[in-house]
């Protein structure tokens, strides 16, 4: 569980910044039975008061759109684009990332022996602008106990928005990722 304040304080050092912020977040890793490890992380947030707030202060949310990214599988959007729906309102972000022990590829004997993980995931953005961006993604994770391959498929306001091919490396090691478009 996490909460967090900041306050942007006027006329210090001749600051015209004026606001106060207020966040929430919880995230836990559990496992449901035998089956895998589930990776769950919330985060809610407001601006008590925006009289004055500079992008810099804004609620940014850690999307993917260069080359190589070194973000945590679960946190990270795959496919949002940088500072779209960065806010100085109020916003909900939600992160679950499942592992799971065998589900289609790992059925296989030899391939579940390599260490191969086959993770599901869904992130899910609300903001004033946002208009209920969601990702789902299916991703390979171990290979060569150094590599991951991920599908993800973006949709805003239950629509069709945009799809990626993500390289990165392991979960295990890092969480970075290396976009294919």
């Amino acid at each position: 569980m996490r909460l967090a304040y900041r306050q942007g304080l006027k006329d210090i050092a001749e600051s015209i910044t004026d606001y106060s912020y207020l966040e929430v977040g919880f995230q836990h890793k559990f496992r449901p039975g035998v089956r895998g490890i589930v990776d769950v992380k919330v985060e809610a947030g407001m601006f008590l008061n925006n009289n004055y707030a500079g992008f810099a202060d804004y609620r940014h949310f850690m999307g993917n759109r260069i080359s190589l990214v070194t973000a945590d599988p679960v946190g990270s959007f795959r496919l949002l684009p940088y500072y779209q729906y960065s806010t100085m309102d109020k916003f909900a972000a939600a992160h679950v990332h499942y592992q799971f022990r065998k589900l289609l590829l790992t059925q296989i004997p030899e391939v579940w022996l390599l260490g191969i993980k086959e993770n599901v995931f869904v992130n899910y953005l609300a903001t004033p602008t946002s208009d209920h961006y969601t990702e789902i993604g299916y991703s390979i994770d171990n290979i060569f106990r150094f590599f991951r391959v991920e599908a993800a498929v973006a949709f805003q306001d239950g629509k069709y928005k945009d799809w990626g091919i993500l390289i990165g490396i392991a979960s295990n090691i890092g969480g970075g990722s290396f976009t294919v478009r």
